[in-house]
């Protein structure tokens, strides 16, 4: 996991989910000062709420892995040419599949063969993420001076909301995606080798997140950003191809849709 020597690397803040689920004060304060400058930080998941959820992971990305080594047409089977929705190859060469909540909660989810035999791991990956973010949104839109508007409340109306699996094995070096903000309200991204880069600030330089001892890092996106009348701020990123190949686990929360009056 060791990054080239001549890249800056962003150092990114530690905030604890068991003292985020517990409402403690010192660190929704935190979390609001860190979303109000830099925009993300490393979730700390150790305590007794995530253990489960975290032994999940390693077999859910051994069979995501299965998955992306198909040939192309059985991959292409679950393009649905839809937003946020099916699988997805990137010009680059980078691979994706979003795995809606929307279908999980209707029950229509079209999950590939190689994802079967950890279907409900992959059921409860995306249910308790997406719990997760929204427990951390509405703690803190609600904590905010004056409160910022969220719609969050009814995970049965999920929006776009999806779980997304995907890998990287292009030619090192290369940046995979383009400069871009996130357009959901919070995303939340488990990785295993350094890819993400993100404009500092302050400095208006690129830096690289490494890895640091396998927490995911949660950052802010459009929608936040916009009910906070830009109090709060989504950082301006782009993934990178470091010498090995990536294995990503992300979450896009997204607001439910709102009614038009």
């Amino acid at each position: 996991m060791a990054i080239d020597g001549t890249r800056k690397t962003m150092e990114l803040e530690v905030l604890s989910y068991e003292r985020l689920k517990a409402q403690d004060n010192d660190e929704v304060q935190k979390m609001i000062r860190v979303l109000s400058n830099e925009g993300l930080f490393f979730l700390d998941m150790k305590g007794p709420s995530a253990k489960d959820f975290l032994a999940d992971l390693p077999p859910v990305l051994r069979h995501q892995r299965n998955f992306f080594e198909r040939t192309p047409e059985v991959k292409s089977k679950y393009h649905t040419g839809l937003y946020y929705k099916g699988f997805y190859t990137f010009d680059s060469g980078v691979e994706k599949i979003h795995l809606g909540r929307e279908e999980y909660v209707q029950g229509t989810l079209d999950l590939p063969e190689d994802l079967h035999p950890v279907a409900d791991k992959v059921a409860n990956t995306s249910a308790f993420i997406d719990n997760v973010l929204r427990e951390l949104g509405i703690g803190l839109c609600k904590s905010m001076d004056p409160p910022v508007p969220a719609a969050l409340h009814d995970p049965e109306n999920p929006g776009l909301s999806n779980l997304y699996l995907a890998i990287s094995k292009v030619r090192p070096g290369t940046f995979i995606m383009p400069s871009h903000l996130d357009d959901g309200f919070l995303t939340l991204t488990f990785y295993d080798e350094p890819f993400l880069e993100v404009l500092d600030r302050a400095t208006q330089e690129w830096k690289l997140v490494e890895v640091n001892e396998h927490m995911p890092i949660v950052n802010a996106g459009e929608e936040l950003q916009r009910n906070s009348n830009d109090r709060l701020y989504a950082p301006l990123h782009r993934c990178y191809q470091g010498p090995n190949e990536i294995d990503l686990i992300m979450f896009d929360l997204f607001e439910s849709p709102r009614s038009v009056e």
